[in-house]
């Protein structure tokens, strides 16, 4: 994949459109791959899963490593774009973890679909630091740490999803045919569940640095800011994933269906934070 990259710029698509969108149908490839292992029960499957996304994985590491020795790890890392692509490589390889889990079957397929969605988005993002925080290396801190963040949330919605289709194929009487086959209930909520709890940490972390940095921004000063829609989806989700680590830890009642709807509910919103940071002033 990464020698194909050196026909994109002779088709007139810049080089990090091409490395996105390869990147992209690389990892939903994979997941058609990982959907055939889970549900066809097909045993080739799980070699062109390991290939095909190491080989999306491996493409995007390229890009990233050498846009890091050109322009150096903070300034590299403060681009939209760039800051995009390390974290569908850190998704990437949360699948590829799974991918290796028998507790985890099936799994594996919802995040390479998550990190295909995040590799096809980022397509539109900006390859240039925000002018105001470009000479700012300790905010390299605030897109790592939404970055880790929104790994463990895409792990966490991930789960829920899959805990909401196993229990709705349980329903359906499907039992035998799925025993071995996919993840259990029980394993599904407790991957979930520790997503939350380390993800939580990482995203407020990362919404005070953005205060931070807004603080630093004498532009800011007279705008509105406070009505960005990328703030204001952040803040909602992190009231859902607030109230999931505090109900999870001393409110035995959320458990189960309910626990996985509101993961998936607070993925929703991280991803839309995410697509639409395109119309955020306070990220350009």
């Amino acid at each position: 994949m990464i020698a194909s990259t050196g026909m994109i710029a002779n088709t007139g698509i810049s080089t990090n459109t091409g490395i996105a969108a390869i990147a992209g149908a690389g990892f939903a490839f994979a997941s058609l791959g990982a959907y055939a292992q889970t549900m066809r029960q097909q045993r080739w499957a799980s070699l062109v899963v390991r290939v095909v996304a190491a080989a999306a994985w491996v493409t995007l590491a390229g890009y990233l490593g050498m846009a890091m020795s050109r322009q150096g790890v903070v300034a590299a890392l403060q681009t939209n774009f760039n800051a995009s692509i390390l974290m569908v490589l850190l998704i990437g390889l949360m699948a590829g973890c799974v991918h290796l889990s028998a507790k985890l079957r099936g799994l594996d397929g919802f995040l390479l679909i998550v990190a295909a969605v995040l590799s096809w988005a980022a397509m539109s993002l900006p390859d240039q630091p925000p002018a105001e925080l470009s000479r700012r290396p300790w905010f390299i801190s605030h897109g790592l740490a939404f970055a880790a963040s929104a790994v463990c949330f895409a792990a966490g919605g991930a789960a829920g999803v899959g805990y909401l289709l196993v229990s709705r194929m349980l329903r359906r009487h499907r039992t035998a045919a799925m025993i071995g086959t996919v993840a259990s209930l029980e394993s599904l909520e407790r991957f979930g569940r520790w997503m939350w709890l380390i993800g939580f940490p990482l995203f407020t972390y990362g919404i005070l640095t953005g205060f931070c940095g807004i603080a630093h921004r004498q532009d800011l000063r007279q705008t509105t800011w406070y009505l960005d829609p990328t703030l204001i989806a952040s803040l909602v989700a992190w009231g859902i994933y607030a109230y999931l680590c505090v109900a999870s830890l001393y409110g035995p009642t959320l458990r189960a269906r309910r626990a996985a709807v509101l993961s998936t509910y607070g993925l929703g919103l991280v991803l839309v934070a995410y697509v639409i940071r395109e119309f955020s002033w306070l990220h350009h």
